[in-house]
């Protein structure tokens, strides 16, 4: 059979219970918030029911002159004979039944129902798959709670801006936090490295203000003024960037400049690319017995890199430079075969991971390009450290 999903106008309507027990009670549970005129009809009612809700009792065993009058009809006896005679005299008057032992044959099924502030929701499962529906109920049940709590939130938010990481580039990789405010926003300004076809799924206007070497579509300048003109006409603004807004993503720049003409800023942290690229390369950026410190350097330009001293080190950016690099290592006297690892496209289905060292780098043999992390450490080749110190 096919079941269309509609809504039922319950005004002035009718609603016959044929059963008295824990099904029963189920299904005036379900209905009572919609519609309050029903009957139930059934030898013995429980007393849970007739305390929980105010309904008609007739404590009489069923007959089909029961029926007279009711717009819907619910079979839930314990008896499948009763729950078909119930369900064969309602077909032959035209009555809409539900028979709570054989959906397959009902003229049509009770949903599962969530309701929020605005909307109600129902599901119905093709295959009557139970715990399916209860699962994906409490899903969106979550959802449609969360949902509420972003509305009553936004009148607060008006005017200010807040400063999201969006992490690698992988959306999945996007704290619930940052997804919220998207959902909330009046308008995104988003940066490059981010997957721009999953912001189609929010509202909010949409302005690129991404800066790639030598293609900057806006200085910063510019982008802080535009971030302080959408504020000041009392938007809500989402400036979603790159990583972490704190890591070489001058979250900090645009925070000073706006606070300072009197506009509210938050900072939501994102997952840096260089904590992804070593997780995705299974690169632990310490370890025990072999790296008990980190440090994260820029090498997007030839005078803004410089040897970190640290027992890992990362550099953002720095496909072009990634030869002089390891020739700085080479020329401090680091051993030949120190270990890195390259990321490119950090997080995407397209990324791709090098593991090699300073020699192979300074010699030109590794072809690289952006974007990239690099990783120099001797954690790059932490298992087989582990290995032979077993």
């Amino acid at each position: 059979m096919n079941f269309l999903p509609i809504s039922i106008n319950l005004e002035n309507k009718k609603i016959l219970i044929v059963g008295g027990g824990n099904v029963a009670y189920q299904k005036v549970k379900n209905i009572y918030p919609f519609c309050k005129n029903i009957t139930v009809l059934a030898p013995q009612i429980s007393d849970k029911l007739k305390t929980d809700f105010t309904v008609n009792s007739i404590t009489e065993p069923y007959n089909n002159k029961h029926l007279s009058g009711f717009f819907i009809v619910y079979a839930c006896t314990n008896n499948s004979l009763v729950n078909e005679q119930v369900f064969l005299q309602c077909e032959e008057l035209n009555i809409l039944c539900n028979r709570s032992d054989n959906a397959s044959v009902s003229h049509f099924h009770s949903q599962a129902i969530i309701e929020s502030d605005d909307l109600i929701v129902s599901i119905n499962s093709k295959h009557t798959e139970v715990e399916k529906t209860k699962q994906l109920k409490h899903e969106l049940a979550t959802y449609l709670h969360e949902r509420d709590q972003r509305i009553h939130e936004q009148g607060t938010q008006k005017g200010k801006v807040y400063l999201v990481g969006f992490g690698p580039g992988n959306p999945d990789l996007l704290t619930r936090k940052g997804e919220k405010l998207l959902y909330q926003a009046d308008v995104i300004f988003y940066d490059d490295l981010l997957d721009g076809n999953f912001l189609e799924r929010f509202t909010a206007e949409k302005i690129y203000v991404g800066k790639r070497r030598g293609n900057h579509s806006k200085v910063q300048n510019q982008i802080n003024d535009v971030l302080y003109q959408a504020a000041a006409q009392g938007k809500m603004v989402v400036r979603l960037k790159g990583g972490d807004p704190l890591i070489f993503g001058r979250g900090s720049e645009e925070r000073y400049y706006l606070e300072k003409l009197g506009i509210q800023v938050e900072i939501i942290p994102g997952i840096s690319s260089a904590i992804a690229a070593a997780a995705y390369a299974d690169i632990p950026l310490t370890h025990r017995g072999i790296a008990s410190s980190v440090a994260l350097g820029t090498a997007h330009a030839k005078n803004s890199f410089k040897i970190l001293e640290s027992d890992t080190s990362v550099y953002y950016m720095g496909a072009d430079n990634i030869i002089q690099i390891a020739a700085q290592y080479l020329e401090k006297g680091y051993n030949p075969d120190y270990p890195v690892a390259i990321v490119r496209n950090v997080s995407l289905s397209n990324q791709e991971i090098i593991k090699t060292n300073i020699t192979e780098i300074a010699n030109g043999n590794i072809k690289v390009e952006s974007p990239i992390i690099s990783i120099f450490g001797n954690t790059v080749n932490y298992k087989q450290i582990v290995n032979d110190n077993q």
